[in-house]
């Protein structure tokens, strides 16, 4: 068994202990979250922030000279720090206290309900290939809000094995606005993560790092360049069978992206969506 083989085996079987859970929890913030605070727009205006905050003191010191250097140091010092301080306490604030999320929250799962009332079979087959698009991009968009990311960087897709076999694959569809290609046949399917993961059953899994995997999966099956690095893929399935028809892989530019409870509730929300992509195949 090679390595690449290794890992993945244990990313499909293997629960992972508290060590590993605690790494992943501190590269998900490190990823996430702390690099939205500390970017190079926020970090200048944390510079010209302090800079307001110390020139009191300075200016007692050097232009009035009220107060001495050491004496205008302290002074200077303890502004910043009660800066830094105020900053941190909003910022923590925003994350515990955020009611216009919660409101959100409800609302899409609302709109699941409102999927859910209408009968696949009232979808035109012309109309078939855009209400997919549609429902891909509705995934996209609550997935950017829910992991705070930008446009673009946020992946929808479906993928469909060709007949009745599992040999081949081709992505059908992408979410709207989506330049990556439509229509191409994946190629080295046996090294696809969304391929490996529907021959282990229909249960959703998520790749923390598609990079920690194996240079033998990290890489993209319909172009040269692979843009992704964590994923969330849901395989779909026949109604009548339950066989494992393909799967929408939900992917970031970043690792870590979909950690915790935010896949839970990825996949607990979005499945009205989900179960509506798959009524039309």
């Amino acid at each position: 068994m090679t390595k690449t083989n290794s890992k993945i085996e244990a990313w499909l079987h293997d629960e992972p202990n508290w060590r590993q859970k605690k790494a992943s929890l501190l590269r998900f913030w490190l990823h996430n979250r702390v690099h939205h605070w500390f970017g190079i727009w926020p970090f200048f205006k944390l510079i010209a922030a302090s800079i307001t905050a110390a020139s009191p003191p300075a200016i007692a010191h050097l232009i009035y000279q009220k107060i001495s250097a050491p004496q205008a140091f302290i002074a200077a010092a303890a502004l910043i720090f009660l800066l830094l301080f105020n900053k941190l306490i909003d910022k923590i604030h925003s994350i515990r206290d955020d009611s216009r999320a919660l409101a959100s929250q409800e609302t899409w799962v609302r709109f699941g309900d409102l999927i859910t009332s209408v009968k696949s079979s009232a979808t035109l087959a012309s109309n078939k290939d855009n209400t997919v698009s549609a429902a891909l991009g509705v995934i996209e968009t609550y997935t950017r809000q829910i992991t705070k990311s930008p446009k673009g960087s946020i992946s929808v897709s479906l993928a469909l094995y060709n007949g009745n076999g599992t040999s081949a694959m081709t992505i059908k569809h992408r979410n709207p606005g989506n330049e990556r290609p439509t229509g191409r046949r994946l190629r080295n399917l046996d090294n696809v993560v969304g391929h490996i993961a529907c021959q282990e059953g229909p249960h959703p899994r998520v790749v923390a790092d598609l990079k920690l995997l194996g240079q033998e999966v990290y890489f993209s099956p319909t172009q040269s360049k692979c843009t992704y690095r964590s994923l969330v893929i849901i395989p779909i399935t026949a109604s009548g069978n339950g066989k494992i028809k393909g799967f929408v892989s939900i992917d970031s530019v970043k690792p870590y992206a979909f950690h915790g409870s935010i896949a839970d509730q990825l996949v607990v929300t979005t499945e009205p969506l989900i179960s509506h992509i798959q009524d039309q195949y």
